[in-house]
């Protein structure tokens, strides 16, 4: 019941533009939108879905993707072209993402989005305190790290802001609720993304202030470690 990705068929000039969850009013867009993008930059994705990160590559951009199912490749690789005509050069890592970012040197991300919590099964070794010191030693100083929350039983934006606060981190929701204004808007999805950041002039560019807000984490909401995490205080 989770979509993983989609893609235009027709007609083929609008194949490559992003859609569902990773539209240009998601926080993901609206990230990529003020992050240096005039400036080559180094993306990095856990998960990899149909590969629609790809459609926000530039020539010179690197756009890296984490992902466990060997079979997923194949079907990015093979129906979608997100991956195959990306101006970007594209990397897939084959491995659970966290173990590949422990092996790796620091990659130097620009930005990183987290993108693997969309069922009620999720990897909560990529959401812990411990996962979020490695993202950071894979990410410039004044990049961003990027959580896809969306989730229809857990509200996962709590955990991540206390996360981000333990860091000395500011993290910030931005929800999109698609209108049909356009006939691009019939496929883009509701989504809330969090935007974790030491940056605060990013945060505080006027396209993103404008559709971003704080998060309330109240004083239950726990600190998820490698040791501890606990779904039902955050059920929906």
């Amino acid at each position: 019941r989770i979509l993983h990705g989609a893609q235009w068929v027709e007609p083929p000039e609008k194949r490559n533009l992003p859609v569902t969850y990773y539209g240009p009013r998601s926080g993901l867009g609206v990230a990529l939108s003020v992050l240096r993008p005039e400036s080559p930059r180094r993306l990095g994705m856990v998960g990899l879905g149909a590969g629609t990160l790809a459609a926000y590559g530039k020539a010179g951009d690197v756009v890296r993707f984490y992902e466990i199912n060997p079979h997923v490749l194949k079907i990015a690789r093979e129906q979608f072209h997100f991956l195959n005509e990306s101006p970007a050069r594209v990397e897939v890592a084959i491995a659970d993402a966290r173990l590949s970012l422990e092996r790796e040197p620091p990659q130097g991300f620009d930005l990183l989005a987290i993108d693997a919590f969309s069922g009620d099964a999720i990897p909560t070794h990529l959401l812990s305190a411990e996962a979020l010191d490695l993202y950071l030693r894979h990410l410039k100083p004044d990049g961003a790290i990027l959580f896809h929350v969306t989730n229809r039983y857990l509200n996962l934006a709590p955990v991540v802001a206390k996360l981000a606060a333990s860091r000395g981190l500011r993290a910030l929701l931005i929800s999109e609720e698609p209108t049909d204004e356009q006939e691009e808007d019939l496929y883009y999805s509701s989504s809330d993304w969090v935007v974790v950041t030491r940056d605060e002039a990013l945060l505080a560019h006027p396209d993103l202030a404008q559709v971003a807000k704080e998060i309330e984490v109240s004083e239950s909401t726990p600190l998820w470690t490698d040791d501890f995490n606990n779904l039902v205080r955050i059920l929906k």
